[in-house]
């Protein structure tokens, strides 16, 4: 009895080990009127991203990349791409986001964020990062990028709303576009967790105020302070700790949300910031 038990535990052990990992959701290109479609593109997932994007996969791959689909538009000599990253979460996809695009873009109406020019449309919604590029751009062909990205952001599920975290900043003095997401090793220190970062202009004053949320917030502001070459207590929770590397930062843990400031620190926006 004890063999044939052991043969039962076995068998189902293996059965559980060889079963299929579940795909991920499938993606559906829409059609492009008067485009040639192909979709017989290789997915692309954390293990061969490089053959695609080269050294570039090593930033995707740390905003938690699951897989990329693509899909190729021709016509008459044009040529659009379509590239849909998927990511694990629609707080590191628009992370990514941010990493690529810059205040001074233009920006257009689709996903959470998007922007375009002639040569691309680059937008964001939910877990996905889309990227529409095209071969040879001119003012007539960013008028057709917009159109199937637009076409592609209505097939994708996913909310068109920031991360809820970026709710928390002030809109007082922020500078629009410039928000991030820093997935690791924010201000160089590999224990800090996923970073919300905003940069801020008040009073001829710059600075960047950031946030995350961690079950260990206060570890995390235990390593800081062992980091920093001085500690003081401004207010009743506020430190301002003297960082070697990155000068003073203003740090206030609330529960498990640290709240934070560098560079040219302003107290009131500050305090306002972190609910004192």
């Amino acid at each position: 009895m004890k063999t044939i038990t052991s043969r039962i535990v076995l068998f189902f052990t293996v059965l559980t080990i060889a079963l299929p990992v579940k795909a991920a959701d499938p993606v559906s290109f829409p059609d492009l009127d008067g485009f040639i479609k192909k979709t017989d593109f290789p997915v692309y997932d954390p293990d061969n991203l490089w053959e695609y994007i080269n050294g570039g996969a090593y930033t995707y791959v740390n905003y938690q990349f699951v897989d990329l689909h693509i899909a190729e538009y021709t016509k008459d000599g044009l040529m659009i791409k379509a590239e849909i990253y998927h990511h694990k979460n629609n707080v590191y996809a628009y992370g990514m986001y941010t990493q690529e695009r810059a205040p001074d873009y233009s920006f257009v109406d689709i996903g959470i964020e998007g922007y375009a020019e002639n040569t691309l449309v680059n937008f964001v919604k939910g877990p996905y990062y889309v990227k529409i590029i095209c071969n040879d751009g001119t003012d007539s062909t960013k008028p057709v990028l917009i159109k199937l990205a637009k076409m592609v952001e209505k097939e994708l599920k996913g909310t068109t709303s920031v991360p809820e975290l970026f709710n928390k900043f002030p809109a007082e003095g922020r500078i629009p576009h410039s928000d991030s997401f820093i997935a690791t090793e924010f201000l160089g220190y590999g224990f800090m967790p996923g970073m919300y970062v905003v940069p801020y202009e008040i009073g001829g004053k710059k600075l960047r105020l950031f946030l995350t949320q961690a079950d260990d917030a206060g570890k995390v502001t235990e390593k800081l302070k062992d980091k920093a070459g001085s500690t003081k207590k401004i207010k009743k929770g506020i430190l301002m700790l003297k960082d070697p590397y990155n000068g003073n930062i203003i740090i206030k843990r609330v529960d498990n949300i640290i709240y934070g400031c560098t560079e040219e620190c302003d107290m009131e926006l500050f305090k306002k910031f972190a609910g004192q």
